[in-house]
């Protein structure tokens, strides 16, 4: 798409394209040759090529970077097209500088995942005395090896003026400074001194088969201690420490958690233990998700009618996780990459290794560098992450209060009784994208709802006596099953298509497609039940992939392929004919799409499998009778034409229409029903990042805001926001994810990205109540974390409330005491017989002669028996820790009161009362510690050093 660039944008972007292929020429003509420009469907790009003649391309672009990056390069090593984007608050005079080290790097992501080389992810030329744990360069590394060549060349090129050169030489020493390649302890501590100076040099030679000539020469002048440097070089380099101590730094870690994909002992999981890693896991998600509930119903029970447990609450997870509040009650599914049957995503560990920059996990842990990561991976990490906090498997819908409270009820997913909470400050809202639309359905009004309120909104201005009666009928069906061939009927019976005026209203046209459409798919549904599919339905492996042997797949985007695929794995002798327009470009980019047509397709040399149909604009589905009088299912064009493709299975992936997240329908339709207003606008942190969208909800006075993040985030609700603001974030998903790189701005790395910057960001806003502006923009800022504790609620009990509390908490205690012990003892207990004899299991096992792998794998399943009773006893501990603590602040809030005068006594009591009375608005709460997890924030890129 096109995307209006500023002038400081395009003169960055000039200046770059002049630099690249001269910095290419300079420093690494021997692995790269051409570097001409090219122009295609909208794209501006640099076409080179490798020594054997492979051809490269290379995007240059500006965005909005986090600080203190001046530049992030996505890879794409599967299809050889890499973009290199460039912070557009960079000055043109250091982009070749920039491009030098973004080059390098690039090429050693190529180069390594050629050879299948390991990925070193720690850092060696980096900030900090310590010398990481295997002494070989990263590709952070190596492209800073191209930096300094990059200023070692300028340092010694005479074509330039003196005050150039000086600039590069004193650019060159402060690198130097930043890559701990000069010693940095004062001389006078002998001991440490001497570490630094090994460390120093220790780098240096590791890195000296890379440095050219000039810049080897340099290092010999210049990587030495301060106090042996000339005067000029001396005072150039301590005004450079001075300034590099006020710039911005790398973003803080979040806190004290581990990046998820550690073993009980801390050491990672090896891929041949995945599966397991991710099953324990889940397990202990579970059991949390089950104390989490018993502890809400012990604190229900000890609150008056009426009255809920106050939390701070997030609906939804996936990758947002990487932001987990620990401090606030998780309710999640454990949808989509829990319950996909495909095997991996499409994205290769190259195409999403910014990943581990959200502390999220690293893809290289259990995926080469050209293979795709396996949803066990996924799995582990979203679990670990869940479970640092409260949470609850299953749904929540929020609603409001005959009180105006804002209530989330909570659908457990072990089937166990809905229980609800009293929402406190802005609910997070991650549920992931939208529902599939149907074949035929209008996007416009996309569902039968929508089709018969717009209906019965125009029959409401014909404002006769057969138009009221006829929308009355209408609005009557609404939700009920079959209702879009009701409907159909009811608006073909001539006395109501009388009443409905002619208009050339477009949504009149659109809503009536809709119920045909619909009306079609349900019947179709109905004569060939479990063939007839929402793409969805296969992702979440709600099908039977052996009902049909010959598929139609509507549709040839992301899911479609997709699905294809899970659909060819679980059934050996499907065909699949895939029907639509035409692919986007990111899908010739990720690690799934050509892969499959070359395996499956005989247009790419497969086996025929697979059979595209592109070019085709599809309407509703078709039903056929074959010979047998089984049903058949058709494509259909967009008038209702066969297009000649059938097959005994149907399956819709045509896409999504934006709308509000499911779980806030309830207080969506109670805002439009009572005459609200809904109001959205974009968040964003002080480096410009997209965070999500923030929702205002007004009804006679009550406000109420929720924040919706992740996936969700990135479909805005045309009836909440304009075009502008549609706008604007198509041009921030196209920098947020290039479709060169395979990804795609609602995907996984994104999204956790996006998760952690949110909770940075978060943890910036502590203390302040008004949230900061970014610059110009006018965008409002995502509230600050509120307390979600018994504290933040127990003022608000009255005292016979707090009493009751009381006595419901001790009772809570004495069960969890009891099961502290019980499980403390159970873990003692194995413990015990795994140290005697390995376990029953194992002891019958040798006394039967079995085989000694046999014995082993007993042994080592009883280990893990033992390991698993030992973090249960540990969770019981923490839970009775936990409840003791509560009746600590419960102790406090009483001791409190009873030292209260009675005139401070009742005005508290007023103040009760008044809050328990609807609020106009909500008063910002104080706000929590910052989330707390952590994780190596990936490849140092340098930005301190420009």
């Amino acid at each position: 798409m096109s995307v209006d660039l500023s002038i400081d944008e395009i003169r960055l972007l000039a200046e770059a394209e002049t630099a690249l292929p001269a910095v290419v020429q300079e420093l690494y003509s021997d692995q790269l040759r051409g570097g001409s420009l090219h122009e295609q469907d909208g794209r501006r790009f640099f076409v080179l090529s490798d020594p054997a003649g492979k051809r490269i391309e290379l995007r240059l672009d500006t965005a909005a970077l986090p600080q203190p990056l001046v530049a992030r390069t996505f890879t794409n090593t599967t299809t050889d097209r890499y973009v290199i984007q460039l912070a557009d608050t960079l000055q043109p005079a250091q982009v070749a500088q920039v491009l030098s080290r973004e080059v390098g790097e690039l090429l050693s992501v190529r180069d390594r995942a050629a050879a299948g080389g390991r990925v070193p992810l720690e850092n060696l030329l980096a900030p900090g005395a310590l010398l990481p744990a295997n002494l070989e360069l990263s590709d952070a590394d190596l492209g800073r090896v191209g930096e300094l060549n990059y200023l070692a060349t300028r340092m010694n090129d005479a074509d330039l003026a003196a005050a150039e050169r000086i600039e590069a030489r004193n650019r060159f020493s402060e690198l130097l400074d930043d890559s701990r390649l000069r010693p940095q302890t004062p001389t006078d501590d002998t001991d440490r001194a001497a570490l630094d100076q090994y460390a120093a040099d220790l780098r240096l030679s590791i890195i000296r088969p890379h440095l050219r000539s000039e810049a080897r020469a340099a290092m010999a002048e210049l990587a030495v201690h301060v106090e042996q440097l000339n005067e000029a070089d001396a005072r150039a380099l301590t005004e450079a420490r001075t300034a590099r101590a006020t710039r911005t730094q790398a973003p803080p870690a979040l806190g004290e958690f581990p990046m998820p994909g550690l073993r009980p002992d801390g050491t990672p999981v090896p891929r041949d233990e995945l599966e397991q890693a991710a099953a324990a896991a889940a397990r202990e998600r579970t059991v949390l998700s089950s104390r989490t509930l018993d502890e809400m119903r012990a604190e229900q029970a000890a609150l008056p009618e009426g009255r809920y447990p106050s939390y701070e609450i997030m609906i939804g997870g996936g990758a947002a996780l990487a932001g987990r509040d620990p401090n606030v009650l998780l309710v999640d599914a454990r949808g989509r990459w829990h319950v996909d049957p495909i095997e991996a995503i499409v994205q290769s560990a190259d195409q999403v290794r910014h990943l581990r920059q959200s502390g999220m996990g690293d893809p290289y842990q259990f995926a080469d560098p050209q293979q795709r990561v396996p949803l066990p991976a996924l799995q582990l990490w979203e679990d670990t992450a869940a479970a640092r906090g409260p949470l609850v498997d299953g749904r929540a819908e929020l609603s409001i209060s005959a009180e105006g409270r804002l209530i989330a009820e909570i659908t457990p997913a072990d089937g166990s009784p809905p229980v609800k909470v009293e929402v406190q400050g802005s609910p997070l809202i991650a549920t992931g994208i939208p529902p599939e639309i149907i074949p035929g359905a209008s996007r416009q009004v996309p569902t039968v709802p929508e089709a018969i309120d717009a209906l019965a909104e125009r029959l409401a201005t014909a404002g006769t006596p057969e138009a009221a009666d006829a929308r009355d009928r209408l609005l009557a069906l609404s939700g009920s099953e079959g209702s879009a061939s009701a409907a159909l009927d009811l608006l073909a019976r001539p006395q109501i298509a009388a009443a409905l005026p002619a208009s050339d209203d477009t949504r009149v046209t659109a809503a009536t497609e809709t119920l045909r459409a619909t009306a079609a798919w349900e019947q179709a549904r109905a004569l060939a039940p479990g063939r007839v599919l929402m793409g969805d339905e296969v992702g979440d492996g709600d099908y039977d992939p052996s009902v049909a042997d010959d598929w139609v797949i509507a549709g040839v985007g992301g899911a479609a392929i997709a699905n294809a695929e899970i659909i060819l794995q679980a059934n050996p002798d499907a065909r699949v004919f895939m029907v639509g327009k035409d692919a986007p470009f990111v899908l010739h980019n990720d690690a799934q799409y050509t892969a499959m047509r070359r395996k499956h397709d005989a247009e790419y040399g497969g086996d025929g499998r697979l059979v595209t149909f592109s070019g085709r604009y599809l309407g509703a589905v078709g039903t056929v009778a074959a010979p047998d009088g089984r049903v058949r299912l058709a494509a259909l064009d967009s008038t209702g034409r066969p297009l000649g493709i059938e097959g005994d299975a149907y399956v819709a992936c045509l896409g999504r229409v934006p709308r509000l997240p499911q779980a806030l329908a309830p207080l969506e339709s109670w805002a439009r029903s009572s005459g609200g207003r809904l109001r959205g606008e974009l968040l964003f942190d002080k480096d410009r990042q997209y965070l999500g969208y923030s929702l205002e909800i007004t009804v006679n006075g009550q406000r109420h805001t929720v924040d919706v993040t992740g996936a969700a985030s990135r479909m805005l609700p045309g009836d909440v926001f304009g075009r502008d603001d549609m706008a604007r974030l198509a041009v921030l998903d196209g920098k947020t994810a290039p479709p060169e790189s395979g990804n795609v701005s609602a995907g996984f790395m994104a999204t956790a990205l996006q998760g952690s910057q949110l909770a940075r960001h978060r943890a910036a806003q502590r203390g302040s109540a008004t949230p900061a502006t970014t610059g110009a923009d006018t965008a409002r800022q995502p509230a600050p974390v509120r307390p979600s504790t018994i504290e933040s609620s127990l003022a608000l009990l009255s005292d016979d409330d707090l009493a009751q509390h009381q006595c419901g908490l001790a009772n809570a205690a004495q069960a969890a005491s009891e099961r502290a012990a019980s499980a403390a003892s159970t873990a003692r207990t194995l413990a015990e017989r795994y140290e005697h004899d390995g376990g029953e299991t194992v002891t019958r096992l040798i006394a039967t002669g079995a085989a000694p792998d046999l014995i082993e794998r007993a042994r080592t399943a009883a280990a893990e028996d033992v390991a698993h009773a030992h973090r249960e006893a540990q969770a019981a501990k923490e839970q009775l820790n936990n409840i003791n603590s509560r009746i600590q602040q419960a102790t406090r809030e009483a001791e409190r009161r009873a030292g209260l005068t009675p005139q401070q006594r009742q005005a508290e009591q007023a103040a009760r009362r008044q809050h328990a009375a609807p609020q106009p608005t909500r008063t910002p709460q104080a706000p929590l510690p910052a989330p707390k997890i952590t994780g190596p924030e990936g490849p140092s890129r340098g930005g301190a050093s420009v």
